[in-house]
């Protein structure tokens, strides 16, 4: 039987990706390294810390409404539009009570003020899911290159608030820096809401929840939240477990090889809509799979040896304070090898209709960073906060792909928008 790799035009989208995830990812190294000279070492990790656990609350901003406009949409345009409706009103409704949780939720772990919280709750909880959900909505039409432009323009506003920060004549608190953010995530969202009005054109819709869609939502919101807690919790842990200078040093480890696997990245939110569509044709299904695997297993591969030998490089890049990180950066393959196979794992079984089991592979991911992190970093420091990521994205990444191994041939739930 003769068959291709559908390669070509994944490769193609997957490049538009790659080009603003690395606008994207510039504007965030030059924010990090503006901020911890502006804010310093302290007011940097408050804010971090903060900020991750407001980054977890905020995808349960719209319940999921989002992700499910994008899994019916990239099977059937027609249904856009009242999804579109349903999901920024969704937003509305839920991104206020969110962030009210943000306070209880922080208070007592950080010297921060009742304004500070409030700033950041309303720059990640009240307007940055609407720059998520709007890059959903282009990733459902396949326009891929804007869906990836969205959160590279709101880096680049909050990556001017901060420099505007650092040199206007005011005072050099977390909380004025707060105030710039912001107005920094209220014109992203802006500009992610007019760029759906204006090019996807949305037509106007009575708002009708269907029944079923609750229920979805809900299932992709705690989904996307498990996502979302994977990438950002693991600061906070190694924040608490080893102090501000092991934080910094594992900060650096994790974006240097975060960066690595940006075209990683790129390859599998290019493919979600080809993974919904292909559930129907297993064949097609199959091909989509192996193909995204060997290229990630070759490409990882590249990326391992570089850390490997570039590590050395470290210090002359980012500082002698960070000379201590080199040995410890160059195992920073095996996350990325990791990383990029429970990438592909979990989303397999998002396209599949499996979204609960790739959910609970993440939440036990979670509650096994926070076990190792408790175990290892305050015996060995950084090496045991860099080996606690490196074998939670393993054993994340083992466990989607037994699942799905298990789950062969299991026709899995069908979820359709009704008529």
């Amino acid at each position: 039987m003769k068959w291709r790799l559908p390669i070509g035009s994944l490769v193609r989208t997957s490049l538009q990706v790659m080009v603003w995830q690395g606008i994207r990812l510039v504007c965030l190294a030059a924010w990090i390294v503006v901020a911890a000279r502006g804010l310093g070492a302290q007011d940097y990790g408050i804010f971090s810390g903060i900020a991750g656990t407001a980054s977890a609350l905020a995808g349960l901003v719209g319940l999921g409404s989002g992700m499910l406009m994008y899994q019916y949409s990239a099977s059937d345009a027609s249904r856009f539009s009242p999804y579109w409706k349903q999901t920024w009103m969704l937003c509305a409704f839920t991104s206020l009570p969110l962030a009210l949780l943000l306070f209880p939720a922080v208070l007592g772990s950080a010297s921060i003020s009742l304004t500070g919280i409030s700033l950041i709750a309303a720059s990640e909880i009240l307007a940055f899911p609407y720059v998520t959900n709007a890059a959903f909505a282009f990733a459902a039409h396949e326009r891929m290159g804007w869906a990836a432009a969205l959160p590279a323009a709101s880096a680049l506003l909050r990556l001017i608030a901060i420099v505007a920060f650092s040199v206007l004549p005011i005072a050099h608190s977390l909380d004025h820096y707060l105030f710039l953010h912001l107005l920094a995530s209220l014109g992203g969202a802006a500009f992610a809401l007019l760029a759906v009005k204006r090019l996807l054109a949305p037509r106007p819709q009575r708002w009708q929840m269907q029944p079923g869609d609750l229920r979805h939502g809900a299932g992709h919101a705690a989904s996307w939240t498990s996502t979302t807690a994977v990438t950002t919790f693991d600061k906070s842990l190694v924040l608490r477990a080893g102090g501000d200078t092991t934080a910094g040093l594992y900060a650096a480890c994790y974006r240097i090889a975060a960066v690595a696997a940006m075209p990683l990245d790129a390859m599998v939110m290019s493919a979600m809509p080809r993974l919904f569509r292909a559930n129907q044709d297993p064949e097609r299904h199959r091909r989509l799979v192996l193909a995204m695997t060997a290229a990630a297993a070759a490409y990882t591969g590249i990326v391992a040896a570089l850390l490997w030998w570039g590590a050395a490089l470290l210090p002359h890049v980012l500082g002698p304070d960070f000379a201590a990180a080199v040995p410890d950066l160059r195992w920073m393959g095996l996350f990325v090898l990791g990383y990029s196979l429970r990438q592909i794992g979990c989303n397999v079984l998002v396209g599949r209709g499996f979204k609960l089991r790739k959910t609970l592979i993440e939440a036990m991911g979670l509650l096994a960073m926070a076990l190792l992190s408790a175990w290892l970093i305050p015996r060995y420091g950084l090496t045991g906060a860099i080996w606690m990521v490196i074998c939670a994205e393993i054993g994340m990444a083992s466990a989607a792909w037994v699942t799905l191994w298990l789950s062969a041939g299991k026709a899995a739930p069908r979820v359709t928008a009704p008529r």
